[in-house]
């Protein structure tokens, strides 16, 4: 292998580090800053406008147009 090959095996394997290490720090800043799905928040069936079936009717009355 020649230098040059040394230099660009070198630098692909630390960009896929790199690559790595912001992907982890990412997922750890999404995992720790969002709210569990499964706990009940602000919205749902009984505070939104329509209901979830009100809102499919009308969603299939607009694919008709």
């Amino acid at each position: 292998m020649s230098k040059k090959d040394n230099v660009q095996q070198e630098q692909k394997r630390n960009s896929i580090e790199a690559a790595e290490v912001q992907n982890k720090a990412m997922r750890e800043f999404v995992e720790e800053n969002t709210v569990d799905s499964r706990t009940k928040g602000l919205v749902d069936e009984s505070t939104a406008r329509l209901t979830d079936d009100q809102n499919r009717l009308i969603t299939q009355h607009n694919l008709r147009k």
